[in-house]
C-alpha cells in the first residue's frame, strides 16, 4: 500500500508536478517569505524556478492577477519573466537566466506571505479537483510549444503595456490557468486556458473597435 507524501514536513521533497504540487508550491512561497523583509525576483527564480517552468510560471501569474502586478514597474518585470519562461520552454531547457535589471526588483516579504496564506485554501481546493488527464495538452510537445509562443507574446507585450493597470491582471488570468494545468498535469485546465485567452483577445479587440 502506498502512503501519501507529507510535503509540509521540513525537508520533504516537494512534487514537481501533479495535483499535490499546487499546495506544496504555496508552502514553498510562504517559507521563502518567512523571516525576510523583502524577496527579490532573483531569489524567486532560484528557489521556485529550480523546480521547473510550471511552478515559477504559476507564482508569476498569481502576482499578475493580484494587486501586486499593478505596482508601477512590477508589471513589466513580470511580463519579462513570463516571456523568458516561454523562450526556455520553446527551446526545451530547464530554468531561466534572469537579467539583473529584473532580478534586482523586490517585493515585500510580508505582502508575499499574506498572499500565500490567502491562497492556501484555494490550493487545497484545487488539489482535490485536479487530476492527470488529456496529457497531450498538459505535457505534449506541440501544446507546450504553442503555449510557449503565447507566453512570449503576452509577456513581451507587458514590457510596453504594463503601465496600463488593467493589462497585467487581464493577461495574467489565462497565464495562471495555463500554469495551473501544466503544474497539475491537467489538460482540461490547459484547454480552458486557451479558451480564456481567446476570450481576452476577442474582448480587447471589441473594446478597441468600440472606442475607435
Amino acid at each position: 500500500m502506498t502512503t501519501r507524501q507529507d510535503t509540509s514536513a521540513p525537508g520533504a521533497a516537494a512534487p514537481r508536478s501533479g495535483p499535490e504540487a499546487v499546495p506544496a508550491l504555496v508552502d514553498r512561497l510562504k517559507a521563502l517569505a518567512d523571516g525576510s523583509e523583502t524577496v527579490s525576483f532573483a531569489e524567486l527564480n532560484r528557489t521556485i524556478g529550480a523546480q521547473g517552468h510550471a511552478p515559477l510560471l504559476m507564482v508569476v501569474s498569481i502576482f499578475m492577477v493580484l494587486p501586486i502586478g499593478m505596482i508601477p514597474g512590477i508589471g513589466g518585470a513580470l511580463g519579462a519573466i513570463v516571456a523568458l519562461i516561454g523562450v526556455q520552454m520553446l527551446l526545451g531547457r530547464e530554468g531561466i537566466g534572469l537579467p539583473d535589471l529584473f532580478g534586482r526588483r523586490t517585493l515585500s516579504a510580508e505582502r508575499l506571505r499574506r498572499v500565500a496564506v490567502r491562497i492556501r485554501p484555494i490550493a487545497d481546493w484545487l488539489r482535490k479537483r485536479l487530476r492527470p488527464r488529456w496529457s497531450a495538452l498538459a505535457e505534449g510537445r506541440v501544446s507546450l510549444c504553442i503555449m510557449a509562443v503565447l507566453l512570449i507574446v503576452a509577456g513581451g507585450s507587458l514590457l510596453v503595456l504594463g503601465a496600463i493597470p488593467v493589462t497585467t491582471p487581464l493577461l495574467g488570468l489565462p497565464v495562471a490557468v495555463f500554469a495551473l494545468g501544466v503544474l497539475g498535469r491537467d489538460g482540461m485546465v490547459v484547454a480552458a486556458g486557451y479558451v480564456l485567452l481567446a476570450l481576452v483577445i476577442l474582448g480587447a479587440t471589441w473594446m478597441k473597435a468600440s472606442s475607435g
